[in-house]
């Protein structure tokens, strides 16, 4: 069995195209490529995932972007190989008039394999966007799957993304959606194996009249199983936000640990945020539980950084940062946990002093 360290690459669409890297070369045990060719190159390994994770009956959009589906990328990584570098999916909009986007991704990771993915969403185009992320993990696998969404303000975004663990494997989900008129964010973990694993940190901000849905459904369906889900969610001026959390344990996931919190900050009178978490409970001998919390900047927090000389507009800049701390920390390499921070920063910048009495 191939063994080992091997360095990764990426690639990227601008709207529906794909464009090849100036180097396609690599490791032959890693393959980064359109999922197009890998469906030709080999149709019965891709088949073996495309469509069975996340079917299109699941809702109306993922029927939607199954019928459509228009571009695509497939990575798969050979049994036991550390991939040193993340894996980069680069999504761009097309300049111009704006366009129809249906992509799919396709993720394999043989047995002790372990990678991180990058999957970018930029642009400056208000363009439609509906895809679907199929992730496979074989036994002892571990991935870090993290969402960098920055689109376009006028933007609108719907993903379902989900992940197969086997017996031992570890999937993360690191989200941050920071962008779009309109995103709907649904995060599938399906705890197949034996001590397979889980976990989810993910953020928002929604800005004027924005709206973000965000849900996340744990399914624990084997003995030993582990998840954590945290996610921090910020809404100012009119926008809108909602998580919804579901955590299912199946009668034969025994001796299963799973834990969700949810914490929504308000900048803005107007803004709105809500959360629906929910428990389904069928095996004895587990540990799940859950919070939500709802609430906006602490006064007493504000006056103690106002009487350290920092104007108030600055520190409600900074106890927001700090408020989203819990789920970018868990966020996997210093580079992202800044580039995170940074986003969130610029977009604090343009909140009004809307609690000044």
């Amino acid at each position: 069995m191939p063994s080992g360290n091997a360095a990764a690459r990426g690639l990227v669409h601008a709207g529906s195209t794909f464009l090849e890297p100036a180097d396609p070369a690599g490791d032959p045990r890693v393959v980064i490529g359109s999922l197009a060719d890998a469906a030709r190159a080999q149709p019965g390994r891709v088949a073996e995932v495309h469509g069975r994770i996340v079917g299109f009956e699941r809702d109306r959009f993922t029927a939607l972007s199954t019928a459509f589906q228009n571009c695509g990328a497939y990575v798969d990584v050979g049994p036991g190989l550390a991939l040193d570098e993340p894996i980069q999916l680069v999504w761009t909009s097309r300049p111009g008039p704006a366009s129809a986007v249906f992509p799919h991704t396709v993720v394999r990771l043989g047995a002790q394999a372990s990678a991180t993915i990058v999957e970018r969403h930029l642009g400056e185009s208000e363009s439609f966007v509906a895809g679907i992320v199929e992730v496979d993990l074989e036994p002892g696998a571990r991935l870090d799957y993290v969402v960098l969404q920055g689109a376009d303000p006028g933007a609108r975004l719907f993903f379902r993304r989900a992940a197969r663990c086997a017996a031992g494997a570890m999937v993360a989900w690191h989200v941050a959606e920071l962008g779009a008129a309109l995103t709907r964010s649904l995060i599938d973990l399906k705890l197949d194996g034996e001590r397979a694993g889980g976990n989810v940190d993910a953020l928002f901000f929604a800005q004027g009249f924005s709206n973000v849905d965000l849900a996340v459904a744990v399914g624990h369906a084997a003995a030993a199983t582990c998840s954590d889900t945290i996610v921090r969610a910020a809404a100012g001026d009119r926008a809108a936000g909602r998580f919804a959390g579901d955590i299912r344990v199946e009668p034969q996931a025994h001796a299963s640990r799973a834990a969700m919190r949810h914490d929504s900050l308000l900048l803005s009178r107007d803004a709105y945020l809500e959360s629906l978490p929910a428990l389904e409970i069928d095996a004895n001998d587990v540990a799940v539980s859950h919070a939500a919390t709802v609430g906006s900047l602490d006064e007493d927090q504000l006056f103690y950084v106002q009487t350290r000389g920092i104007a108030r507009r600055n520190a409600e800049r900074m106890i927001a940062l700090a408020f989203f701390e819990p789920a970018i920390a868990r966020f996997p390499t210093d580079a992202l946990r800044d580039e995170v921070r940074t986003s969130l920063d610029l977009r604090l910048e343009e909140v009004p002093d809307t609690f000044v009495a």
